[in-house]
Formats: structure tokens, sequence, C-alpha cells
């Protein structure tokens, strides 16, 4: 049996939960407006961040999907 160890910090379960929620919200096809509620600004902040840091990877992929939802409609909309 192997075992597997992994370090995750409390920001990086942050910053994926507000992904999970975008990505669930918008693969809804009536939602027009998002509203992230959360206490984790900072990682909320990584999400628009286009400079290189430790999420760059997961901001891309998660703005790739806002594009798409904003595109759909221009009356879509989100708040934090």
């Amino acid at each position: 049996m192997i075992h597997y160890a992994m370090n995750v910090t409390i920001s990086e379960v942050e910053f994926y939960l507000i992904r999970y929620g975008i990505n669930q919200a918008i693969q809804v096809s009536n939602t027009e407006h998002i509203i992230i509620i959360t206490d984790a600004i900072p990682a909320a902040r990584c999400i628009f961040n286009s400079s290189f840091h430790l999420f760059q990877l997961y901001s891309i992929v998660v703005s790739q999907d806002l594009r798409a939802f904003f595109n759909k409609n221009s009356n879509n909309s989100i708040t934090f």
C-alpha cells in the first residue's frame, strides 16, 4: 500500500472553493449573477491578479470560465 501526504494551505483551499463555486454557478444555464460571499479576500483577489503568483494557473482557468460566462450575456455579472 502506498501512502501519499499532501501539504495544503488554507489559502489553497479558499481559492479552490471560490474557483469551484464559480465553475458550478456558470454550469447552470440560466445563471446571470454570481455572488461570492467570503472572508478570504486575498484568495478572491488572486482570481483577477494577472501577475505571477502561487495560484496563477488556477487564475487562468477561472478567468477563462468567467470570460465565457460574460460572453454569453452582456448582463451577466459577479459580485464579491
